[in-house]
This record gives structure tokens, C-alpha cells and sequence, in this order.
């Protein structure tokens, strides 16, 4: 493969070729925390969710040539949330049948903590976590190209203070506010929709 079509491969299909390690340390790079917070909304305890992280990513691994990936077929995060939520159910329903009096305690848990959430609510989770999470990296990575008052003017507007305000707290008229929000909302913009690309 040459060097030029695999940069226009997205790091998912790159990680479905199992003979790909460092696709593979990627994704689990930048699926990590996200995987996190997706099963910490499922209600597992902080504890118990590093060794849960680990579950899921060896069932991704293993199951990966069962994935269909492309237009029209699942979306990853789908099949992610499909499997983040099975290897959860598992580790509840394993909880409820360690002894008799636990196994009250963890049946409760179970229907309280768990199975109250619905398919339609986990792919909801999911998609959300996704938009909020790929955001959050896209400003990250913007933050490292700006410097002096751009991010500082960008991140007050969003906090929606007035632009006189910004203006006068950051020491710049109020057409320098203006300007350098814009230029940090493009570039935001635009990598945002490089990460969409890279990483669905």
C-alpha cells in the first residue's frame, strides 16, 4: 500500500488489519477516554472501569472481522456502544451472582443502575459523548496554533461575555475581539471536520 492511499484511509479501517500495531495503539489512543465516559454513563463504578476498558478493547480487537465497515452499514460507534454495552451487562450480571445476600444487593443494582437503559438511549449516549468528545479534541489541538489573546477572546465569547467586555479585560479594541474569534471558530471548524474524517 502506498504511503499516499494509506493517508486516505480512516484510522478504523487502518486498525481492522490486525498486522497494523501502531493503527491499532492509535485508535486505542484516542477511543480511551471516550470508551470511559460512555460506560461510566452505563453506571459502572470508576473502579471497576479500567478493567472494563481492557474487556472492551480485546472484544474490538477479536471482533473486528465481524465489523462491516463503509457507507450504508454500521457506524463504528454503533458497534462500539453495542459492545461496550454487552461487556457491561456482563459485569453486572456477573456482580449479581456472587452469594446469596450480594445477589439481592447486585439484582438491585442491576435493574437500577442498568437495565433501566435502553438501546435507543445507549446509541444516544454514544453519539453525543462522540460530538462532544471529537469538540473537545478539536480544541485542544487549535489551542496549539493560536497564541497571545486568540483562544482567551474565542473561549469568553462562548462563556457569552459581550465583546466590549473581552475587549477591555484582554486590552485589544473591539475589532481585534471580533477578528481573532473568528479566525479561531474557522480553524476550529475545519478541525473538527478533519478528525470526523481521520477518526470515522
Amino acid at each position: 500500500m502506498t504511503e499516499e492511499k494509506n493517508t486516505r484511509l480512516t484510522l478504523i479501517q487502518r486498525a481492522m488489519n490486525q498486522d497494523d500495531e501502531s493503527a491499532w495503539n492509535e485508535l486505542v489512543g484516542v477511543y480511551n477516554n471516550y470508551i470511559f465516559v460512555i460506560i461510566r454513563k452505563m453506571n459502572v463504578p470508576t473502579d471497576d472501569c479500567d478493567d472494563l476498558l481492557q474487556q472492551i478493547f480485546i472484544k474490538i480487537w477479536k471482533g473486528f472481522s465481524d465489523f462491516e465497515y463503509g457507507k450504508n452499514r454500521s457506524k463504528f460507534r454503533t458497534w462500539l456502544g453495542a459492545v461496550s454495552h454487552s461487556v457491561v451487562y456482563d459485569y453486572f450480571r456477573k456482580k449479581k451472582s456472587l452469594s446469596s445476600k450480594q445477589t439481592m444487593a447486585a439484582e438491585e443494582s442491576l435493574s437500577s443502575n442498568f437495565s433501566s437503559i435502553t438501546e435507543p438511549e445507549i446509541e444516544e449516549i454514544v453519539e453525543r459523548e462522540w460530538r462532544i468528545y471529537i469538540s473537545n479534541l478539536a480544541m485542544q489541538n487549535v489551542k496549539k496554533i493560536f497564541s497571545g489573546n486568540a483562544i482567551e477572546a474565542f473561549e469568553l465569547s462562548m462563556k457569552e461575555v459581550p465583546g466590549e467586555k473581552i475587549a477591555s479585560q484582554l486590552g485589544i479594541t473591539l475589532d481585534s475581539v471580533y477578528m481573532l474569534k473568528s479566525r479561531v471558530k474557522k480553524r476550529l471548524i475545519e478541525e473538527i471536520k478533519m478528525l470526523k474524517e481521520h477518526y470515522e
